[in-house]
């Protein structure tokens, strides 16, 4: 079988997987989906972090299905001081990206093993799973304009990127991307966040679309960062994908990198005009 076939094959599996849990509009069942792809990711970000003994796995997957659990209990049942957990992860996880990894990225400072790191990771997944249950019980459309968002994104980065692209944007981490396929990416994501928006009834006055159109551009951004941030994980861990759980695709991680960034931002962007928790 070629790759090719694999990867049409391995997508098409995962699509109908995804597409058949969304229509049963259970957030219970989308949920377990979700914590299903985390705890992969989770497995994955260990190898990434060099976690090989017993004591560093045990412990990693004690914190890992801790902060899940606890997500889990915040998010389906109404304890007033749980409920002040998502919130709070989603403020640490945006700030991180906003801050924190443009430096580690111009730096090229992201060391695998550190603890840092994978407490970092382990907030990330955790946030995404969140974020994708949060936005799936405020309804479908949500959660599919704000995962669409990255797909354009990445369309649009590649197909400017061939056409027009000249600069590298980071030739030691991800040496195919370029200035000008990043530009595009972000003006896609940009103009898909505003057209999601009037749709959803959040922008309605020429201001509201204007500061959709920031709020697009900001998660193009952030789309960006997300894939180049596992890249470097990658690149210094010394592998090309982050496992090989999904065939013709490399890893869970390989697959939501941009997610991990896009999701948690989006989300505490929407809570801002419309209820959420």
């Amino acid at each position: 079988m070629s790759n090719l076939q694999t990867r049409v094959i391995t997508a098409l599996v995962l699509g109908a997987l995804v597409v058949g849990t969304l229509l049963t509009r259970s957030s219970m069942l989308w949920a377990a989906l979700i914590l299903a792809f985390c705890l992969a990711a989770v497995w994955e970000g260990q190898r990434l972090c060099g976690q090989t003994s017993f004591a560093a796995r045990a412990l990693g997957w004690t914190a890992s299905v801790s902060l899940l659990g606890v997500l889990w209990l915040a998010v389906f049942s109404n304890h007033a001081v749980l409920g002040l957990l998502p919130v709070a992860l989603l403020v640490v996880v945006t700030a991180f990206w906003l801050i924190v990894a443009p430096v580690q990225l111009s730096r090229h400072a992201l060391p695998p093993a550190s603890v840092f790191t994978r407490t970092v990771l382990l907030l990330l997944i955790g946030a995404a799973w969140l974020s994708a249950v949060l936005l799936q019980r405020l309804g479908m459309a949500y959660l599919v304009a704000v995962v669409v968002l990255t797909v354009v994104a990445d369309v649009a980065g590649y197909f400017v990127g061939r056409a027009f692209g000249r600069r590298k944007l980071a030739a030691a981490i991800s040496p195919g991307k370029t200035r000008e396929g990043a530009a595009g990416g972000v003006t896609a994501a940009a103009l898909w966040s505003a057209a999601a928006a009037s749709y959803l009834g959040l922008a309605q006055s020429w201001v509201e679309v204007a500061m959709a159109l920031l709020a697009g551009a900001a998660l193009g951004c952030c789309a960006v960062m997300g894939d180049l941030w596992e890249s470097l994980l990658k690149r210094q861990a010394g592998v090309k994908d982050s496992s090989q759980l999904l065939p013709g695709h490399g890893g869970v991680l390989d697959r939501i990198d941009a997610q991990l960034a896009v999701l948690p931002t989006a989300t505490l962007l929407i809570s801002l005009v419309k209820p959420i928790w």
